[in-house]
């Protein structure tokens, strides 16, 4: 089995603050669920909010070139926000984004989410082609709304999104509050999980525990009680906590 230690400190390490982790063998930041158009779906549902998400989206990839500069940007999935055919607001806003990341990076790779309808024509302007997923140096990424057995049984660490992993935490006060969270999960294959946080704040998150699973791979190979959290905690950064075993209901 893969040392879990190993695989934080040297090949997927989490950003101090931001939801991205940087992977060194491949020069690569990886970021999962954007939702661009998010705010766009909420007002057609009658809530009325300002809109400052691409804003904070754009401001989070300054800061992580201010502190990596990496080559290249993996988007790991759900790019957009809602299913069906992409409006002009949200196709703006992706174009927004994609000509403010192109300013850093060389590469930018785009993997199929479960929201990620309607996307390729927009891409193919940018030279950007939406795969299923991308493999290299034993390294597996994917959204993980599709299981890919074959691929994750022949890699060394698999890195999802779709979960919107967040832990519920109790202060000393006895007050619960959530934090959004990478986790770092052994597999019953001997290899590593690694389930990203989404780059979207507006996104949410879901609070982590065995009935909350959204990804087949997560609910059929993840040792959960094994895994090892890193909570984004505004104002300390990205904190490493004990064992899943110790925080979550199982």
């Amino acid at each position: 089995m893969k040392d879990i230690r190993t695989v934080v400190l040297k090949e997927v390490i989490p950003f101090n603050g931001i939801p991205a982790v940087y992977i060194p063998s491949l020069n690569a930041t990886v970021i999962s669920d954007l939702h661009l158009g998010y705010e766009e779906e909420l007002v057609k549902k009658g809530i009325l909010l300002k809109r400052t998400q691409l804003e904070e989206i754009i401001k989070e990839i300054d800061k992580i070139q201010e502190t990596i500069n990496t080559k290249k940007l993996i988007i790991n999935g759900d790019i957009r926000h809602g299913f069906g055919k992409i409006t002009n607001v949200q196709k703006k806003e992706l174009e927004i984004f994609l000509l403010h990341a192109f300013n850093y990076y060389e590469t930018i790779i785009a993997i199929r989410g479960n929201h990620d309808n309607y996307l390729k024509p927009i891409l193919k302007n940018f030279g950007i082609e939406l795969l299923e997923f991308f493999y290299e140096k034993g390294i597996l990424i994917l959204h993980g709304h599709k299981e890919q057995l074959n691929l994750v049984k022949d890699s060394e660490i698999i890195i999802i999104g779709h979960e919107h992993p967040a832990l519920l935490l109790k202060d000393n006060n006895g007050q619960y509050s959530k934090f959004l969270s990478f986790l770092f999960l052994p597999t019953i294959l001997g290899n590593v999980l690694v389930i990203l946080p989404p780059f979207s704040k507006y996104a949410g998150g879901n609070i982590f525990n065995k009935e909350s699973l959204l990804s087949e791979i997560t609910k059929k190979y993840a040792l959960i009680e094994e895994g090892i959290p890193f909570v984004l905690y505004e104002g300390l950064g990205t904190v490493e906590l004990p064992k899943l075993s110790l925080l979550i209901n199982s």
